[in-house]
């Protein structure tokens, strides 16, 4: 489970079943295994088909690459290891991107310490532990702009972020846990805080996470809200059919009171001879609940989408349809869009 927190988890899994039906490898082994040199080559164009009236037709073509290299020192007198990491934020990505614009650095990167038995204990710029199970696996294909980054609620919550100390334990029969604390830099008042964990066994896997940022005054006095929200979910795996399901309960503070929005997503998957991959999602939220008494009518937001897939060796070959409708009967943000993308991992 460590390396699936360390990079993109939707990545890391694609590259996992890619690398178990072919044998590939996943990383580049340098000074004898001590550094590993990763990446992805990846991305995909896009059709993007607006409903309102007044919107263009466009066609994009999206760039995902990136490059990281990562370690592990065993020290011969001392215990813990030494771990670190340091990645480059998707390459294509310019100003104002979330990832550190695609900066050498700007996405996972980090140093820590690694107990035997225990978990490790990272510092850096890393994931908040409940976004582990917000992103994969309720966020694919396509239900991110739904299940992920929405709400309705002025709900500001941290998925990657700068100044995170973050713990993951070891695997105790399946089952682990992950805590982070972050969003301290500017006051330790507005401390935001976040646990998760996970249980897996043979034919299924359920896990949960709550993240919180504090309500705090400011140097001024000024009140300043904080957020925070729930996931619970899980998959099933049926030999070659995988089905997931999510809730996410978000709240927002605000001067009336907490504003609060629930979201879900829900997905299926069935992998043929190992190679074709069929996958359909949906996801939606419910309207949203005003503490001031305004109205939530069409707030509520719908995803629905569906993939093909083709694995090859390190690589991942795949078409998606994704229709959203946003905001109920206002039709300025629904589009339907299609994409054709590759990934290839090393």
């Amino acid at each position: 489970m460590e390396n699936m927190f360390k990079r993109t988890l939707l990545g890391a899994a694609i590259a996992t079943a890619a690398m178990a039906s072919t044998g590939a490898n996943a990383a580049i082994d340098l000074m004898d295994g001590k550094v590993q040199l990763y990446g992805q080559a990846a991305g995909f164009m896009m059709y993007d088909n607006p409903k309102a009236d007044g919107k263009e037709d466009t066609i994009t073509a999206n760039i995902e690459s990136r490059i990281g290299f990562r370690g592990t020192v065993d020290f011969d007198n001392f215990s813990p290891n030494l771990v670190w990491q340091i990645e480059g934020g998707d390459a294509a990505n310019s100003g104002g991107s979330a990832d550190g614009n695609g900066g050498f650095g700007g996405r996972d990167t980090f140093v820590g310490f690694d107990f035997n038995g225990v978990g490790s204990f990272k510092y850096g710029r890393q994931l908040v532990a409940a976004y582990n199970y917000v992103d994969w696996p309720h966020s694919n294909p396509g239900l991110g702009n739904v299940f992920d980054w929405n709400n309705d609620i002025s709900g500001g919550y941290e998925d990657r972020a700068n100044n995170v100390l973050r713990y993951d334990s070891a695997n105790f029969g399946g089952f682990n846990v992950q805590a982070t604390v972050s969003n301290m830099a500017s006051t330790t008042k507005a401390i935001a805080y976040s646990v998760a964990s996970s249980y897996s066994a043979d034919a299924f896997s359920v896990h949960a996470g709550y993240y919180a940022k504090s309500d705090y005054k400011d140097d001024t006095g000024a009140q300043v809200y904080g957020s925070d929200y729930t996931i619970f979910g899980g998959s099933l795996f049926l030999g070659n059919v995988t089905l997931t399901a999510a809730g996410k309960y978000m709240t927002a503070d605000t001067v009336s009171g907490e504003d609060s929005q629930w979201a879900y997503s829900t997905t299926a998957q069935y992998v043929h001879n190992g190679k074709w991959v069929y996958k359909v999602g949906y996801a939606g939220t419910a309207d949203a609940d005003y503490a001031d008494g305004a109205s939530g009518d069409n707030t509520s937001d719908m995803a629905l989408t569906a993939r093909l897939g083709y694995l090859l060796p390190s690589a991942y070959l795949y078409t998606d349809i994704r229709h959203y409708d946003m905001n109920g009967d206002d039709e300025a943000g629904d589009t339907t869009r299609l994409l054709m993308g590759v990934e290839y991992y090393f």
